[in-house]
């Protein structure tokens, strides 16, 4: 079996206060990619204005604007409108969001590996940082 074209892909939604990420956000992104850790396939800018209306922006049509004038969005619209209602539902009025659907270029070569070889992930869970980071310091604290 030949090499898989893309690997796992996640949908990632980072929110803020204001109509636009953080600067640092935005370098941490650009970080990630120029690293070669993640491609970002697709992204797209939610807000929720203080009525409470939902508006999208497709990044690939401001990507300068938001730091992914690096990103392969080839696969632009990849994220369905019912993922972004599902996402969006999250946000409070007054907030935005980024949409990025990220392909986690890292685990490719072990996703074409165990296709080649008739293995599958059984489970992946996801532990968010914060978590992990209290847990280790209660641990050392002990």
């Amino acid at each position: 079996m030949s090499e898989l074209e893309y690997g796992p892909v996640e949908f990632v939604l980072v929110g803020f206060s204001g109509e636009a990420p953080d600067p640092g956000v935005v370098d941490a992104v650009r970080e990630l990619v120029a690293d070669g850790a993640v491609r970002i396939i697709d992204a797209i800018l939610l807000t929720r204005n203080l009525d409470g209306d939902i508006e999208t922006i497709e990044i690939e049509d401001a990507s300068a604007a938001y730091g992914l004038e690096e990103a392969d969005l080839d696969l632009s619209g990849l994220a369905a409108d019912e993922d972004i209602e599902y996402f969006a539902e999250s946000l409070e009025p007054g907030t935005s969001a980024e949409l990025l659907v990220v392909e986690l270029l890292w685990a490719k070569k072990l996703a074409s590996r165990l296709a080649a070889s008739g293995g599958a992930v059984l489970a992946s869970e996801r532990i968010p940082a914060p978590i992990v980071n209290e847990v280790v310091a209660l641990a050392r604290a002990e």
